[in-house]
């Protein structure tokens, strides 16, 4: 019977324990569970572990007080710390007879090879709904190069190509499963710093080109005029900014020095397998990047990059004009208002398809018209307050 990944997963965290203490992924004790001591079982007919108590072994695993116990019955000294004791004891091995040694759980051979190949899958123990431990398995074993040095990165590479290749890839309010677990495991996990580095230009490639869509074809960026809303740019490229790659940046400004032109053709490098974006709109974003890792006056950069956003990423002012047009003919109102006019709302049904319209009365509209008119107690629908409150 093969082994699989749950198997390999219950080799990982109970090797070198007490018999009898076995253990889930989480720590908790396991207190006989069926399937960890199925895995173990077949973890030893595969003959990847077995058990011992060989004095080498498992007089390790004895407390301070028992090992002091053990001394003391024999009339031995039991000052000293833990490795002392055991010194003593093996020193006095001719001697102490019928010594109680619990049972440890040790790999054969082939056990240690396999643990040191799949020492992979204790990251993914808890894969969040996104990269399973069999999954893992999986890509290991039929796509990735089992010799490579880092397979923990491989797999989130080979699934970020894939989601990419195949039109898959999401990066939704700034975050990205994939990138966001290379940034973190070259930066925390194996302090490869030029890979997170390349997997944070990446990141902001992918959340400027994601900001620059919703740019071309959201209203909330702009005013009632079609100017674009400087705020409202400002915080969602802060958002994707700050939320992985500014802990990178930090690194490159402060520890490395680098100047921003370099940064610059740091990021033209990490990005050309997906760059198709201007070098003009990247080098003002840079910058914008840089100032607000900083956190220095975002002002001038903000506007600069504005600047070049306006020249072909924002949507026609044109569009508004039309919509304004549009939405002229209609006034926003409430019903406690319609009540100061005691207004008259009729009900039409359309016979044909039993939709419902309301219809008011003509005074009522008219003195509507006459407020919209002179700017009287309510006030006109525009593009920009009706996307504001979600009417389009």
């Amino acid at each position: 019977m093969s082994v699989n990944a749950r198997d390999l997963l219950v080799l990982h965290t109970n090797v070198n324990r007490l018999v009898g203490e076995e253990i889930f992924a989480n720590k908790c004790l396991a207190n006989n569970d069926v399937q960890i001591m199925n895995s173990i079982k077949k973890l030893i007919e595969a003959e990847l572990l077995t058990t011992t108590n060989d004095f080498e072994v498992s007089i390790y695993k004895k407390t301070r007080p028992e090992l002091q116990s053990i001394l003391k019955s024999f009339g031995i000294k039991t000052t000293g710390n833990k490795p002392d004791l055991i010194k003593r004891i093996d020193d006095n091995f001719h001697i102490i007879n019928n010594l109680d040694l619990p049972y440890v759980y040790i790999p054969i051979k082939k056990g240690e090879e396999i643990l040191k190949k799949t020492e992979y899958l204790t990251s993914f123990i808890q894969s969040y709904g996104e990269i399973s431990l069999e999954r893992a398995y999986y890509l290991v074993e039929n796509y990735i190069d089992e010799n490579c040095d880092d397979k923990v990165a491989e797999i989130y590479k080979f699934e970020f190509q894939r989601k990419y290749d195949n039109g898959e890839f999401d990066f939704n309010h700034g975050y990205n499963f994939e990138l966001n677990m290379l940034i973190d495991h070259y930066k925390r996990d194996v302090k490869d710093y030029d890979n997170a580095r390349k997997y944070s230009n990446i990141y902001l490639y992918f959340g400027l080109r994601d900001f620059l869509k919703k740019l071309m074809s959201n209203y909330s960026y702009y005013d009632s005029k079609g100017n674009i809303d400087l705020n409202e740019i400002q915080n969602d490229l802060n958002r994707f900014i700050n939320s992985s790659a500014s802990g990178m940046y930090e690194r490159l400004i402060y520890n490395e020095n680098l100047s921003n032109n370099i940064m610059f053709e740091l990021f033209k490098k990490d990005t050309q397998d997906y760059s198709d974006l201007e070098e003009q709109l990247i080098e003002k974003f840079i910058n914008y990047v840089v100032s607000n890792v900083k956190k220095e006056s975002r002002s001038n950069t903000l506007i600069e990059l504005s600047k070049i956003l306006e020249n072909g990423y924002t949507i026609d002012k044109e569009e508004f004009k039309k919509e304004d047009d549009y939405l002229s003919k209609y006034i926003f109102t409430d019903i406690d208002y319609l009540k100061k006019l005691e207004s008259k709302i009729n009900v039409a049904i359309d016979i044909r398809s039993g939709e419902i319209h309301l219809v008011l009365d003509d005074d009522s509209l008219d003195i509507l018209i006459q407020n919209q008119k002179y700017g009287n107690e309510f006030w006109v629908i525009t593009k920009y307050n009706m996307l504001k409150r979600g009417f389009i």
